[in-house]
């Protein structure tokens, strides 16, 4: 359904930094969209400072859901929300503090400012713990988000192929096929598909590959210069 426009002109508010320094260097979907719904929570508060928003907040937002899974359905929407938040504190744009709760410990976010920084520290010498983001789930996809952030968007007709490969071949062939692909500028999955067929044929020329295999005897002895081989001869005989 088309946009039929904005109903009002109020305006939520973003540092001129933000898109001098933070925006152009973002390349995730997950964190621009986190990171602007960070933004847009925090300008509707109203309250004592700092401005923050946990977690739970974030996790269980309808509007933030769905703009999440606008980018993949082929990942919970709380793992990209993770991604986003990890990635967005490691830029710094986010602060990231755990504080506790009763029995339980509640993650904050809050936007990098010197007031915020400050308070972040004052509460850590408080003796409150810093802590990093909530860990991804254990399944995540990961053959799937390698391939969505180096090559492209994963289909539901595509997923079957990235699954016989994952069962296939070893991770890291795969790993090293998309790089291959980066590199030639062949971002498409039917260029990784016959950089592994041809290892697999073939053989790899890494040491990470190569292993002491027994020698295929038969292979030589038994073709047409087989005599040969058993005799030990050298290229005079062949003359």
């Amino acid at each position: 359904m088309a946009f039929t426009g904005f109903t009002t002109d109020a305006l939520v508010g973003l540092p001129g930094e933000f898109f001098t320094e933070v925006l152009p260097q973002i390349t995730l979907p997950s964190e621009l969209k986190v990171t602007l719904h960070v933004f847009y929570r925090l300008s509707r508060q109203r309250g004592p400072a700092p401005r923050r928003i946990s977690w739970d907040e974030l996790a269980s937002d309808r509007v933030l859901r769905r703009g999440l899974r606008a980018i993949t359905r082929l990942r919970p929407p709380e793992e990209l929300l993770a991604e986003g938040l990890d990635a967005a504190v490691r830029r710094t744009t986010l602060l990231h503090i755990a504080l506790p709760d009763g029995a339980r410990t509640i993650n904050w976010y809050i936007v990098n400012t010197a007031a915020n920084r400050a308070w972040v520290e004052q509460v850590g010498q408080s003796g409150v713990a810093l802590a990093p983001n909530p860990p991804l789930p254990n399944d995540r996809p990961s053959l799937i988000t390698l391939y969505e952030q180096n090559i492209g968007l994963v289909t539901p007709m595509l997923l079957d192929d990235l699954r016989e490969a994952e069962e296939r071949y070893p991770a890291h062939w795969i790993e090293d096929a998309m790089r291959e692909a980066v590199r030639a500028n062949a971002r498409s999955w039917r260029y990784v598909k016959k950089i592994l067929e041809r290892w697999a044929t073939h053989g790899r020329n890494d040491a990470q590959d190569r292993t002491d295999r027994p020698i295929d005897v038969e292979k030589y002895v038994g073709g047409a210069y087989g005599d040969l081989f058993r005799r030990g001869s050298d290229v005079s005989d062949l003359q």
